[in-house]
This record gives structure tokens, sequence and C-alpha cells, in this order.
């Protein structure tokens, strides 16, 4: 049997909107919970050919760069939510944020990590406070969760769980890497432990959320650091979904990934491959 390795990306209630659960998702992505059923229902019927799992759990605290409520305008007022701030913006004091104003508390990083956003053309998006650390919202999907239990009980194997975002100073997109790594702090840095695991497998399935963003920038990640693993990469396009507003971007990771000689598959597809 194949060594075929299945990578969930923050399949966590936060983007997810649960019609059976009494819960508001904080960053609903429209599709989500569909997607969580279709993966779980791959794992339950598929999961003896599977040979590991990794799921991330995107990781928040309320104060947050990228936070929304974690910045002001030059009049002093709350900045919306999917405000895009570029570098421009904070030298000229259009926004300001209310954290990191000395360089005790990050200030000093402050400034070189917005010179490297320009240089990399990038602008910080403001999210709305979301899977902050110990909240409902930061639980795995309650379905995809019963899954990963059924299966490690099933294999006799643990699940891999990894988390990304507790630094407050810095993005973490990707399950690979912060945008830009923190001084000091490896848990922002290349993880090279989870590309030497990847690259022992034969097969490598990405799925969860969002396309826009987090698994985009992980699968990207993959391949501008082990581009060996292009040929071993299945994106379950079924069991993704972009967040509101940023559909074209996933629609373009689509191609470029197409481009690039990554496979792209449905989850019933590859069910299919799995139990033959």
């Amino acid at each position: 049997m194949p060594d075929r390795q299945l990578l969930i990306i923050d399949a966590q209630n936060d983007f997810c909107a649960l019609p059976t659960y009494s819960y508001s998702p904080a960053l609903a992505v429209k599709g989500a919970h569909d997607d969580c059923l279709r993966l779980a229902r791959l794992i339950q019927q598929g999961g003896l050919a599977i040979s590991g799992i990794i799921a991330t759990l995107d990781s928040h605290q309320p104060l947050d760069l990228a936070n929304a409520v974690c910045w002001r305008d030059r009049y002093g007022g709350n900045v919306p939510t999917f405000t895009a701030i570029t570098a421009a913006e904070v030298r000229n004091g259009d926004y300001r944020p209310i954290i990191g104003v000395s360089a005790q508390d990050g200030g000093q990083f402050l400034g070189a990590y917005f010179d490297a956003l320009e240089q990399a053309g990038r602008t910080l998006t403001l999210w709305p406070e979301h899977c902050q650390i110990g909240t409902p919202g930061h639980n795995l999907h309650p379905e995809i969760a019963s899954a990963l239990r059924q299966w490690s009980l099933q294999r006799l194997k643990p699940i891999t769980f990894i988390q990304k975002g507790e630094n407050i100073w810095t993005e973490s997109f990707s399950a690979l890497k912060a945008v830009f790594p923190y001084p000091d702090d490896e848990s922002t840095q290349l993880n090279q432990d989870l590309l030497a695991l990847l690259a022992r497998q034969t097969e490598i399935l990405v799925a969860g959320q969002a396309s826009s963003h987090c698994v985009k920038e992980t699968v990207e990640d993959l391949l501008r650091y082990a581009p060996a693993l292009r040929d071993k990469l299945v994106l379950l396009t079924d069991c993704m979904s972009p967040v509101p507003g940023f559909e074209n971007i996933a629609q373009q990771f689509f191609a470029d990934m197409q481009a690039h000689g990554v496979r792209l598959a449905s989850s019933a597809d590859l069910l299919a491959e799995l139990t033959d």
C-alpha cells in the first residue's frame, strides 16, 4: 500500500456555517460546511488507504496584527474588517495599530514587517477575530473531528496536529511558515519536520479552508521549498472553498497548480481509487 498522507488545513468551526449546530462562525466561508461533510465521508469510507493525517489549526489571540479590532484610522475610528492596508498608508498615518507602539512589545518589528510586505507586493488584510484559542470556533468541524477519531482508533495511529498563527506580530496563512518569520520564534520559521514527513510520502492529499488563502499559501510553499513534491500532490477541489470576495484568487490558484502539473481531483473520484 502506498504511503498516502492527508493534509487538512484549518477545517475549523469559525470557517463553517453549521446548520445543525447553534454556532455562528466568525469568518464564514461559503461552502465550507459541505466541504467538511465530503471530506469526513472520504476519511470514513477510504480511511484504510490513508497512512497518516495531519490537521492544522488556525490559532489566534484577541490581540493580533491582522485583527481589525487592533487598528484605528487617522481619526481614531475603528477600521472595517477586510480592509487591505498598505505600507504607504501606515507611513502616511492613514492607519495605525494599537499594538506594537514601542520597541519592547514588537513595534520595532512592525516597520520592517511592512517594508517586507511592500517589497513582496503584499498588503495586510484585516480580519474579524476568528479561531481564538479556547473558543468553540477554534475546534475542528464536528464531522471532521468524528471522522478523525474513527480513523485514529481504526488505524491505531495518532493524528498530527499543527497550530499556526499564535505569534501576534506576523501573519500565518501557510502551514509551513509565517508570511515573514518573527525573530527567535521557531514556530514562525520554516517547518522542516513537516517537509521531511511529507517527503517520505507517495501521495499527499490536500483539503481544507480556504482555497483562496491558507490552502493556497501552504501548497505554494510546498512547491517553493520542496518542488519534488509536485507530482505527489492531489488537491481535493470539492473539499475546499474561497473566502467570499476572493473567488478569483482561488480560481487563479487552481489554474496555476494545473499549469505546474499538480493533480486536481474530486473527493468522489479519489474515494473510488481508495476503495478499489
